[in-house]
C-alpha cells in the first residue's frame, strides 16, 4: 500500500511539472516562417507635386499593405524624402516591393533592443 501511495505522489509531481512546463512554452509561441519582424528600408519614388507631404505620401504606400495609416505609423521607424523605414514581416514586406510608387525594399539590420531605462 505505501509503494502505491508514493507511486501516486511522483506522478502528481511529475503532472505539476508538465503543467507548468507546459504553461512557460505557451507564453512564447514560435513565430511561422515569414512573420518574425524585421528592420526594412524602402525606397520610393518622389512625387512630383510640391503640394504632397513626403510623409503622409510614404504612410500612404505603407497602408496599402497594412490597411489603414495608422497601422503604417505605428511601424515606420524613419521616413524622409525618398526613403522610410519600418518594422515589418517578411511576407509585408514582399508585398510592399510590388506596390506602384515602391522602388526597393532591403532588409536593414534590425536596431539594438533598449531597456526601460534607455540601456542597450
Amino acid at each position: 500500500m505505501k509503494t502505491c501511495g508514493k507511486m501516486v505522489a511522483v506522478i502528481a509531481a511529475l503532472l505539476a511539472l508538465a503543467v507548468t512546463g507546459l504553461a512557460v512554452d505557451a507564453g512564447t509561441p514560435p513565430k511561422p516562417r515569414g512573420q518574425e519582424v524585421h528592420l526594412f528600408e524602402v525606397k520610393v519614388h518622389v512625387p512630383d507635386s510640391s503640394t504632397i507631404d513626403p510623409e503622409e505620401y510614404n504612410y500612404r504606400l505603407l497602408a496599402t499593405v497594412l490597411g489603414s495609416v495608422e497601422a503604417a505609423r505605428s511601424v515606420m521607424y524613419e521616413t524622409e524624402l525618398g526613403v522610410f523605414s519600418a518594422f515589418l514581416t517578411n511576407n509585408q514586406a514582399r508585398r510592399l516591393s510590388k506596390v506602384p510608387g515602391v522602388l526597393e525594399v532591403q532588409r536593414r539590420e534590425d536596431p539594438p533592443v533598449r531597456d526601460t531605462d534607455g540601456h542597450l
